[in-house]
């Protein structure tokens, strides 16, 4: 091996500096009151809560660089029972980039824990729509992407890649957006930001569409009964989508003084179309996200920005959603992705493809 293959560049793709640094924002961000004040509410009502997530990223290989591996190994030989410890987990695992395999990875996790936090606790405080509530959780989530992007923007910059999270147009080549709270997100990550010394194949592109249902709720069951006249329980539309979908709940109906963060439930774990325990099953939107990111077992892969286009649209009407975000590392993401959904509603209208109504009550 050559000399520089064996420095943090060679191994991390970072300097030791542009690593400390990193971290010490990351461990800023968890050590700042309204984050901990923000987590504690989630945690504190549902104890459970620490080892479901615990349990939703450890051991999966896509996610873990060596250096993650041996921080886990380490957490296990000192006490099993840390595993379980989202604090420890965080403290000895999720703040240092060098333990994920892609720093991508570790850029999406704080970007989405960052964003959810300040709209927790500063946008669903008042009563607001779910089409409104969507908005501002997006428009914080691509804010905090460019935060979050400058702080490793060194080894990026090395790389060639741009973090970057961007809305594509549902009116591009015709037709309306919804007004309703659904939203699709694609994440999109080249493998030009995976560690240089974990690189296993030339091509580590990982693509990953995503549906989101919104509810606004009072603690503690969420109404998830809402039907379409044509196609039925919106649950069952839901679970029969090609990708990942999942509702996500806003606590914006009840008077609790500090809401709960954004929880995301698979629709999977949501058997009946009636109500639902949010707490029941339930993740928090940061950490939903990179699980799905790094295991395909929960969130099936697209092989293209068509396929990915595709998948989340299989079952739901283009007039669903009220927003597509794509997640990248690639530079030319973005205009990708106007391109096919530009295509796919030329092909769909000649397809006949209708609006359908929805019942709201």
């Amino acid at each position: 091996m050559a000399k520089e293959d064996q420095t943090l560049l060679g191994t991390f793709g970072m300097e030791w500096w542009e690593i400390a640094a990193a971290t010490e924002k990351a461990q800023s961000l968890l050590g700042d009151d309204a984050t901990i004040r923000g987590m504690n509410e989630f945690t504190g009502t549902c104890p459970a809560a620490d080892k479901r997530r615990g349990v939703a990223i450890r051991g999966i290989s896509a996610l873990l660089g060596d250096a993650g591996t041996a921080s886990m190994i380490y957490l296990l030989q000192e006490d099993p029972s840390k595993l379980d410890s989202w604090e420890a987990l965080l403290d000895r695992v999720l703040v240092h980039p060098p333990c994920y395999r892609d720093l991508a990875d570790w850029w999406l996790f704080f970007t989405a824990l960052d964003a959810a936090t300040g709209f927790q606790l500063e946008r669903c405080t008042a009563s607001k729509r779910e089409a409104r509530l969507t908005g501002h959780l997006l428009e914080a989530l691509a804010a905090q992407g460019k935060v979050w992007s400058e702080a490793i923007a060194a080894p990026i910059t090395r790389t060639g890649a741009v973090l970057a999270i961007s809305e594509i147009d549902l009116e591009i080549g015709g037709g309306e957006q919804s007004t309703g709270g659904d939203f699709g997100l694609i994440l999109d990550f080249d493998g030009s930001t995976v560690q240089p010394g974990a690189r296993k194949q030339s091509d580590e592109r990982r693509i990953v569409p995503l549906i989101f249902q919104a509810k606004r709720y009072a603690r503690p069951t969420a109404d998830v009964s809402q039907t379409n006249f044509t196609r039925g329980a919106q649950r069952t539309i839901l679970a029969s989508n090609s990708c990942a979908s999942a509702y996500i709940f806003y606590e914006n109906l009840g008077d609790a003084t500090t809401p709960f963060p954004q929880l995301v439930k698979p629709v999977e774990t949501v058997p009946y179309a009636t109500t639902t325990d949010v707490l029941e099953d339930s993740l928090d939107f940061a950490t939903y996200l990179l699980r799905a990111a790094t295991n395909p077992v929960c969130a099936p892969r697209a092989n293209s920005a068509d396929d990915a286009l595709r998948m989340i649209f299989s079952k739901a009407a283009l007039s669903d959603l009220s927003a597509l975000v794509v997640v990248s590392s690639d530079p030319g993401a973005t205009n990708r992705y106007r391109s096919s959904l530009s295509l796919l509603k030329h092909m769909l209208r000649h397809h006949g493809d209708e609006e359908e109504h929805v019942d709201q009550s």
